[in-house]
C-alpha cells in the first residue's frame, strides 16, 4: 500500500497517512509493528464501518461492530457506568457481603499468618465482586480496528481496553485514566525488592495485550489521576494499591510497537511477558518502545520476560522508581539512547532473574553512563553481562540521547475551554481532561455527582453558563456517618461533594450542594454532610451558593504547615452547626449567610475556625448579611474547633460592617470540647442589626485594631479582580 504523507498535528509521529488521521497505518521500520505484513489497524474500512461514540455504551456496540473498522472518540468516556449511562461506585460492584472491613479483618497476617493466601468466603465474595466491576469496564477490541482519539482531550477513565487474541490493531491519540480496581486482592507471599512482605494486587490494566498481534500504541497518555496510590492507606504494613499495568503485553503478544506515549504517576506500568514458565511467550513478546515519557513511575518501564525488547530514545524522569528496566528470564533488552533525568544510575535496572542487558548510548543528567556497571556495583549477587544477544534493525527514528531530553509525547491535551455536555458526560470528566489553567462551563442543570479537583489543576475555572448560580447546581448526599462499600463510614472530609486542592481556583454563577437529610436517616448519627472542601491557595469563589446544614463549608489548607487563602464573594451560604469552618486564611465579602432553624436551642454555630496559633488571620466576614428565621438569641457566631483536641488551632475570627439578625445570641461565642472560647481570636466591628450588641461577652476591635483586620490584610498581597 502507498499513501500520501500528511500531517497530524502529532507531533513526531512515525507513518505514512491517508487524508484522515484515523487511517494512518505504521511506517516501514517503525518497530517491530512493522515487520512483515505491518500493522494498518481499521484503515481499509468502508464509510459505514467508522463510527464516533462518546458513551461506554456507544464504544461497546461499536468495537462489536463489522470490521475493519475504526472508532473515534471524543470527549471523555466513563467505563463505571451502568447500561442506562449513569455513573456507577464500587458500592454498586460489591455482592455476597463483601467489605473491605471485613476482608481486612478476615486475612490481616496476624490472624491469617503470612503462609496461606486469602481463601473462604469473604475472598470468594471479592472475587464475584470483582467480576462485577470488570463486566462493566473491560472492553474487548477486535481484529482491523483503529481506536482514536478525536479532538483534545479524548479519552477512557476508569475502563480497561482489551486487545486478546486478534491481530492488527491501532490505539492512538487517547488519554487512559484511574483504572481503578474496587477489589485489590492481597498476597502474603508477593514480595518487592527491598520491601516488606506481602503486596496489594489489582486486576485491571488500562491496556491490555494477551495473545495478539501487529499492535501499534501510540501517543497516548496513561495517568492515575486523580486517584494516585500515593494517596491511599496503608494496609499490613503494604500500600493499597488499586491500579495494576497502563500497558501490560503478555501471554505471547508479538510485533508490538509502543511510540510517543506519556506513562505518568503510576507504579506497575509496562510488563512485557506472563510468567517465567510461560510455555507460550518464548518465541514471541518481539516489542519496540520508542519515544516515549515515563514520568513518575515506580516500577517496570518495562519489565520483560523472554521477548526480544528494543527500548530506545525515551525520556525518564521524576521520582526515583524502585527500577525501570526489569531483567526477567531469558529476556533480550537492548536498551539504547534514553535520556534520564533526576534518577540514580544504580535505580534504573533490576535484574529478576535474566543474564545479560545490551545499554548503549544512554545519558544520565547528560552524561554517558553504563548502567549495567551501575547496577552491577550495587548488586554484587546479581550480576548482569553486557550483551543481550541481538541488534534491533526495525528503529526507525532513532536518534541520539541528547536530542530527546526535552521529549514530548502522549494524547492530545484537552483544549483550555470546556463545556460539560459537549464531549464530557459529566463535570468530573470535563476536570478530568481539562489543563491546568483551562475554563469549564457547566450548562444550566442538577449534577448529580461527587466532584474532585486535584492540585495539579492549577488555575482552573468552574463557571455556570447561565450568569444564576441557582440555574447550575453539583450535588450529592454523602454524610460523614454514611457507610461506604468496606463497612467504613466516609467521615467529614470524605462527605464533601466538591474536594477542590488547586491553588488559583475560581467557581462563578454556580451551586454546590449537599443534600444529606436528617429527617431521613435517622440511623447516621454523625450527620455531618460538607458540600465543599476547600484546601488550595488564591482561591475565589464568585457569587456561588453553598448548601447545605452541618458542616457545610470547610474552608482548610492541604496541611498544618501550609496557608490558603480564600475569597468568597457575593456569596451566599445556608447551613446550621459549624456550617463555615476550617483552618484557611478566609474573607467572606458581601456575603448572605443563611442559618437554619433547627428548632432548639442552641440553633448552630456560624463559625467553627481551627486557625494555626501563628496564622494572625483566619475567618473575616466583612460587608455581609447574615440571616435567619429560628428564635432570637438562638444562634452562636462561631466556637473554637480544635481538631483531635490539638492545642496549637486557636480560632480567629472577626465578625464586622455585617447585620446579624435577632437570632444571635447577646453573648455569640461559646466553648467547644473543653477549650474556652476566651483563649481564642474572637471579634466584631461595627456591627449592626437586631442581633448586634456589646458588652463583656462580646470583644470589640478599636480603630486602630480593625485597620489590621481588612480583606487586604488577610489576603496578603492577593487581590483577585
Amino acid at each position: 500500500m502507498v499513501l500520501a504523507c500528511l500531517g497530524t498535528g502529532m507531533a513526531g509521529v512515525s507513518a505514512q497517512a491517508g487524508p484522515d488521521p484515523a487511517r494512518q497505518v505504521l511506517a516501514a521500520g517503525d518497530g517491530w509493528a512493522s515487520s512483515g505484513s505491518g500493522t494498518t489497524g481499521g484503515a481499509a474500512a468502508p464509510a459505514g464501518n467508522v463510527h464516533e461514540v462518546r458513551t461506554r455504551a456507544e464504544l461497546v456496540a461499536a468495537l462489536a461492530a463489522p470490521g475493519p473498522r475504526i472508532v473515534k472518540v471524543r470527549g471523555v468516556i466513563d467505563a463505571n457506568t451502568g447500561a442506562d449511562g449513569k455513573p456507577l461506585r464500587c458500592t454498586d460492584y460489591a455482592t455476597d457481603g463483601y467489605t473491605q472491613a471485613g476482608y481486612l479483618a478476615a486475612y490481616d497476617p496476624a490472624v491469617w499468618g503470612w503462609e496461606r493466601e486469602p481463601e473462604g468466603p469473604l475472598e470468594d465474595a471479592r472475587v464475584a465482586s470483582a467480576k462485577r466491576q470488570e463486566a462493566a469496564i473491560a472492553v474487548n477490541v477486535g481484529s482491523d480496528t483503529t481506536i482514536i482519539g478525536v479532538g483534545r482531550g479524548a479519552g477512557i477513565t476508569g475502563g480497561s481496553l482489551r486487545i486478546h487474541g486478534v491481530r492488527n490493531v491501532i490505539v492512538r491519540n487517547l488519554t487512559f485514566r484511574d483504572t481503578h480496581d474496587c477489589f485489590p486482592r492481597w498476597d502474603p507471599n508477593d514480595n518487592s525488592p527491598g520491601a516488606p512482605p506481602g503486596n496489594w494486587n489489582s486486576l485491571y490494566d488500562s491496556v491490555s495485550l494477551q495473545r495478539s498481534e501487529h499492535v501499534w500504541v501510540d501517543h497516548n497518555t496513561f495517568t492515575d489521576e486523580p486517584n494516585l496510590d500515593s494517596t491511599q492507606p496503608l494496609y499490613f504494613g503494604r500500600p493499597y494499591q488499586v491500579h495494576d499495568g497502563q500497558l501490560d503485553i503478555t501471554s505471547g503478544s508479538d510485533l508490538v510497537t509502543v511510540s510517543r506515549n506519556v506513562f505518568a504517576d503510576h507504579g506497575k506500568t509496562m510488563l512485557i511477558g506472563s510468567s517465567n514458565t510461560s510455555t507460550t511467550d518464548p518465541g514471541k513478546l518481539r516489542v519496540s518502545v520508542h519515544h516515549n515519557v515515563f514520568r513518575n513511575v515506580q516500577e517496570r518501564a518495562p519489565r520483560v520476560r523472554f521477548g526480544q525488547v528494543h527500548v530506545y530514545n525515551n525520556l525518564y524522569e521524576g521520582a526515583e522508581p524502585v527500577y525501570s528496566w526489569g531483567v526477567g528470564v531469558r529476556s533480550q533488552l537492548f536498551a539504547q539512547n534514553n535520556f534520564i533525568r533526576g534518577i540514580a544510575p544504580e535505580k534504573i535496572v533490576y535484574n529478576w532473574g535474566g543474564t545479560a542487558l545490551t545499554d548503549t548510548g544512554n545519558l544520565v543528567d547528560g552524561r554517558p553512563v553504563s548502567l549495567v556497571d551501575a547496577f552491577n556495583a550495587a548488586n554484587p549477587d546479581k550480576v548482569l553481562g553486557t550483551d543481550a544477544g541481538w541488534t534491533p534493525t526495525l528503529n526507525r527514528g532513532l536518534e541520539p540521547a541528547h536530542r530527546i531530553r526535552h521529549l514530548k509525547a502522549g494524547a492530545q491535551p484537552a483544549g483550555h475551554h470546556l463545556v460539560v455536555g459537549r464531549g464530557f458526560a459529566t463535570v468530573q470528566a470535563a476536570v478530568d481532561a481539562a489543563p491546568a489553567g483551562g475554563v469549564i462551563t457547566l450548562p444550566k442543570g442538577v449534577y448529580r455527582e461527587v466532584v474532585k479537583i486535584p492540585a495539579s489543576k492549577r488555575g482552573l475555572t468552574l463557571r455556570g453558563a447561565t450568569g444564576r448560580a441557582q440555574d447550575v447546581v453539583i450535588d450529592y448526599d454523602n454524610a460523614s456517618g454514611t457507610k461506604k462499600p468496606d463497612g467504613t463510614t466516609y467521615g467529614t472530609t470524605g462527605s464533601a461533594t466538591a474536594t477542590i486542592a488547586a491553588d488559583g481556583f475560581t467557581a462563578r454563577n454556580l451551586t454546590f450542594r449537599n443534600s444529606f437529610d436528617r429527617a431521613r436517616h435517622p440511623e447516621i448519627t454523625a450527620t455531618q454532610a460538607v458540600a465543599v472542601k476547600a484546601t488550595g491557595d488564591r482561591m475565589l469563589f464568585d457569587r456561588v451558593h453553598f448548601e447545605g446544614h452541618q458542616d457545610t463549608l470547610y474552608a482548610d489548607t492541604p496541611d498544618v504547615g501550609t496557608r490558603s487563602r480564600q475569597l468568597y464573594r457575593d456569596c451566599a451560604i445556608t447551613g446550621d452547626v459549624d456550617f463555615l469552618f476550617g483552618r484557611a486564611t478566609a474573607v467572606f465579602d458581601r456575603a448572605t449567610i443563611t442559618a437554619l432553624n433547627r428548632g432548639g436551642d442552641p440553633n448552630g454555630y456560624v463559625t467553627a475556625a481551627s486557625t494555626r496559633r501563628d496564622n494572625p488571620h483566619g475567618f473575616l466576614i466583612v460587608n455581609s448579611r447574615i440571616r435567619s428565621d429560628a428564635p432570637a438569641n438562638t444562634y452562636f457566631l462561631g466556637r473554637p474547633w480544635h481538631p483531635g483536641g490539638d492545642p496549637d488551632a486557636v480560632a480567629q475570627v472577626v465578625v464586622r460592617d455585617t447585620e446579624l439578625p435577632a437570632a444571635i445570641k447577646q453573648a455569640p461565642w461559646t466553648d467547644m470540647s473543653g477549650f474556652p472560647w476566651r483563649e481564642a481570636r474572637f471579634a466584631e466591628y461595627r456591627n449592626t442589626g437586631l442581633g448586634a450588641g456589646t458588652g463583656a461577652d462580646r470583644p470589640q476591635l478599636t480603630d486602630e485594631q480593625a485597620r489590621q483586620h481588612t480583606k487586604s490584610a488577610y489576603l496578603g498581597g492577593w487581590n483577585p479582580a
